[in-house]
């Protein structure tokens, strides 16, 4: 079938699963997971293995890093898996992409030993990278400086696209359309110093599931043509469409679960229980890591705000800055305790910024404080709240001052992205609350 066939297909499949009416928990439960199992195992072990030159001719684009270093980390695994639950429980919704989104992604599906590759994770390369395609020529990837200009290209392009298509406009194009070239245009620009094909895959995978469609993957008998295509387009000037159709296949196939799933049908394969017992090496390998105890450091501390803590301060103070209209003062303040001293603002920030292990003093104490004075309307109301983090001898507590619902974890355990949103959605319920009732008193006292 041609590439616009597959779509339409594709469609028919999605409008006669509707028509079935919506999945049991059950069910969707067993579909999750199938598609949890096949999207890990296949998108990890795509980098999990040391590559000759002679093999670089089938693995392409986004696969391997500069350094042709092994990924199969136990922890990059786990992070992968997180992404992944936190794509299929949000289902079909409003997406917007952002820069700030594709970082989180890729840190959190990224884990470095070195000390220096840590600092790379999460941020635009800084060096050129390149690979050797399957003639054995040299293939370079967009150049460190046209990373950020060629993403914001790209982001505006996709979200302007995604915008139609959400509005229903008659122009709108395909949303398979929109992912799979999103997908091969983030490639072209392999904005990390590794693990660019696992964030375009998932990046692709984001699109499609908010949009309506199934998650795809790529099995290990399906990748040398994925990476021809792939090395046609980009090196040869070969059709978009051709790896396009290939792809859709790859879409189908989920969506024929789908169908599979609601007429009863089993969806597993012949080879899911290999698959199965991979990934339960892979959680064995995961406990055993952390039932070791790992200790308060400077160097746990950092990687925790580095992973976590930052993006949950920074949305925290995003969220508190939406009320800033509704006062004539607004203060932040960054505190941080190191050896029982404090440290303020830019400070405290570089200090966090600069720790290595020959930081001396221990963090001990994180404080993000929000101060309102003087509100325009309604009965007079000052407030401030602030979000405090305790780092303890053998775990971290997380909460705000006015409430004190806290959040205890292990050191080696990250705040989850649900998590950090349902305290940042809490803290801002009650904010807007807190305001209604000031206005309601305000206006029964004129």
């Amino acid at each position: 079938m041609t590439y616009t066939e597959l779509k339409n297909k594709i469609d028919e499949r999605i409008q006669q699963a509707e028509v079935q009416g919506p999945l049991t928990r059950e069910q969707l439960n067993t579909l999750h997971h199938k598609y949890r199992l096949e999207w890990n195992y296949n998108s990890n072990s795509m980098e999990g293995n040391t590559l000759t030159v002679a093999e670089t001719r089938s693995v392409m684009i986004g696969n391997i890093d500069v350094h042709r270093k092994p990924l199969k980390d136990i922890l990059e695994v786990k992070g992968h898996d997180e992404v992944i639950r936190d794509i299929l429980s949000i289902g079909k919704a409003d997406l917007r992409l952002s820069e700030k989104r594709i970082k989180e992604i890729h840190a959190s599906i990224m884990y470095e030993e070195d000390s220096e590759k840590k600092g790379w994770i999460g941020q635009w390369k800084e060096v050129a990278n390149e690979i050797i395609n399957n003639r054995g020529e040299k293939y370079t990837f967009v150049l460190p400086e046209e990373v950020p200009e060629q993403i914001h290209e790209l982001l505006n392009r996709t979200n302007a696209a995604i915008d139609h298509i959400q509005a229903k406009k008659k122009d709108a194009p395909h949303p398979i359309d929109v992912a799979l070239n999103f997908h091969l245009d983030y490639l072209n620009i392999h904005p990390f110093y590794d693990g660019n094909g696992r964030t375009a895959r998932i990046l692709c995978n984001l699109v499609l599931v908010a949009l309506g469609y199934p998650p795809l993957w790529i099995k290990e008998e399906e990748r040398e043509v994925y990476y021809r295509y792939i090395a046609d387009i980009q090196c040869y000037g070969g059709r978009r469409e051709d790896l396009f159709a290939y792809m859709s296949e790859l879409i189908l196939r989920s969506q024929q679960m789908i169908i599979d799933i609601q007429a009863g049908k089993s969806i597993e394969e012949a080879d899911d229980m290999g698959k199965e017992i991979e990934l339960l090496k892979r959680e064995l390998k995961a406990r055993e890591n952390n039932s070791t105890e790992v200790k308060r450091s400077n160097l746990v501390i950092k990687e925790l705000y580095d992973k976590s803590l930052n993006t949950l301060i920074g949305t925290f103070k995003a969220t508190a800055s939406k009320f800033f209209d509704f006062y004539a003062v607004n203060q932040e303040f960054l505190d941080i305790t190191v050896d029982g001293k404090s440290i303020y603002n830019d400070e405290a920030m570089h200090h966090i910024q600069n720790i290595t292990k020959e930081t001396e003093g221990v963090l001990t104490k994180l404080s993000q404080s929000i101060f309102y004075k003087d509100i325009k309307a309604g009965k007079s109301l000052d407030y401030n709240d602030t979000l405090i983090v305790e780092f303890k001898h053998d775990h971290y507590e997380v909460y705000f001052s006015k409430t004190r619902d806290t959040i205890i974890k292990k050191y080696n355990e990250r705040l989850t992205q649900e998590e950090m949103d349902n305290m940042i959605k809490q803290w801002g319920e009650a904010m807007i609350q807190r305001l209604r009732e000031n206005f309601k008193e305000g206006s029964t006292n004129e």
